[in-house]
Parts: structure tokens; sequence; C-alpha cells
């Protein structure tokens, strides 16, 4: 059962996954008297050095060619303060800027790799989190986790990560990958796991569009424009999956 008036911790993948996900769900748990925090993983400023033209055309499109990161963290900040939440950052490099151990060569080139079947996962990254997360997350506190609806890798590593720490987790969908088959979720529910719907009001609706709004930098990477995420947005607010969370218990 999801008890209110408790501590959430929203594992978020990148600076913006959770409350793309589940800012109407955060803005009703707040509003009820939970204590409501976002800690987001792949955070890290870009490696010095060159990086990979992926890399570079993503700093481009962010329009901040040097370093990205530091105005995503400030988006977070400015969602977070505005839900009524906070933040911790974890500082790990996102995939965009990862190598491969032995090659040396990015493991991100092209736009599909971030998706890829053909991903290695990367055991020591894997490892040194759930270290971290053993050691930083409280023991009275809810654990809610991405299913990696998508199959983004960063997404992936934060799942299987979550899943090592021994903890009862609960699962959310991942917006906006979730919207584009709903019907794909059963794939990546863990065995066992059970729903439970989370509602929230219109003014929680409104509040989600707003603190997405709070991440100017990432709108064009899904969207031409805020009016057409806010009624892609609207759109998956009206779907089950966009308030359900789901429950895997470890006794």
């Amino acid at each position: 059962m999801f008890m209110k008036n408790t501590r959430k911790i929203f594992l978020s993948p990148h600076l913006d996954d959770a409350v793309y996900s589940c800012g109407g769900i955060i803005h009703e748990l707040v509003a009820q008297g939970s204590s409501v925090e976002v800690w987001s993983i792949f955070t890290a400023d870009p490696p010095e050095g060159s990086l990979s033209p992926f890399a570079q055309s993503l700093h481009a499109r962010w329009k901040e060619k040097a370093n990205p990161s530091w105005i995503r963290r400030e988006e977070d900040k400015h969602a977070l303060d505005f839900l009524g939440g906070t933040y911790r950052h974890l500082s790990y490099p996102d995939c965009i800027y990862r190598r491969n151990a032995q090659t040396n060569e990015p493991i991100i080139k092209k736009d599909d790799d971030l998706f890829s079947d053909d991903y290695v996962v990367e055991n020591a990254l894997v490892l040194n989190l759930v270290r971290e997360l053993k050691s930083r997350l409280p023991s009275k506190a809810d654990i809610l986790c991405p299913l990696g609806l998508g199959g983004h890798i960063d997404h992936r590593v934060t799942r299987l990560a979550a899943e090592q720490i021994g903890r009862s987790l609960w699962f959310y969908a991942d917006y906006p990958y979730a919207a584009k088959d709903p019907s794909k979720v059963n794939a990546f529910l863990p065995d066992n796991a059970e729903p439970e719907v989370q509602e929230f009001s219109a003014a929680g609706v409104d509040a989600w569009l707003k603190a997405i709004a709070c991440y100017p930098s990432q709108i064009s990477s899904f969207w031409a424009s805020v009016d057409e995420m806010d009624k892609a947005v609207r759109e998956y607010a009206r779907l089950p999956i966009s308030r359900t969370l789901w429950l895997r218990m470890i006794n």
C-alpha cells in the first residue's frame, strides 16, 4: 500500500525523467503532506577533452556547446522547487559521454545506440551505483524507480541498480516513451508487481505541465513547441498508465 505523508524518493535517470513521468503524482503527494525527493543519477559535467560528434550535436541542440549539464541541473532545481519537492544530483556521466572500457570508443554514436538491444551492461557502473544507493537511501522511505519503457540504456541501468539494493520498489512508467504504446507496459513489469492508481487533479495536471516547461533545453528533444508538449501531456494524463504505480515487494 502506498502510504501518504511518508518520504518518497524517485530515482530519475536524467534531469527531467521523474518530472516528465510523474509530475502530476509528485504534485499530489506534496499536497497531501509527503516529503518528495528526486535523485537524478546521470548529471555529471561532460568529461574533459574531446567529445564524440553525437554528444556535440546534442550540446548544440541544447544551445550550450561547452557544458549544458549545469543548465540542466538548474532547470531541475526550478522544476522541483515549483512542485514542492527537493533534488539530489548523483553526478554519474550520461551515456552520451561514456566510453567502452576496452576500446575507448563512445558507447553512443547515434540515436539508435541510446536504445540498443546490443548494449553491453557496464557492470562497474551498476556496481558503483548500487553501493551508493545502499549507503545513502534512508531505511524509511518509499523508493520509486523507472520501468525502463522505451529501452533507453540509462533508464535500464537505473532499474538494474535499484533492483539490486534489496528493497521493495515502486515502479513508474517512463514518459514520453510510455505514450507511444502503453500496452507494452506489461512486458516491463517485474513478476508479482501489484498496480495502484494515484489520482491527480486538474490542478495536478497543470502543475505537471508547468514543471516540464521548467526544462526549456529539453523541449526540442520530444516536441516542436511548448504548445505541442502541453497537448501531448494532457492526452497522456487521461490514460491509466500515467497515474499508475506498481509495487514489487521484497519480504
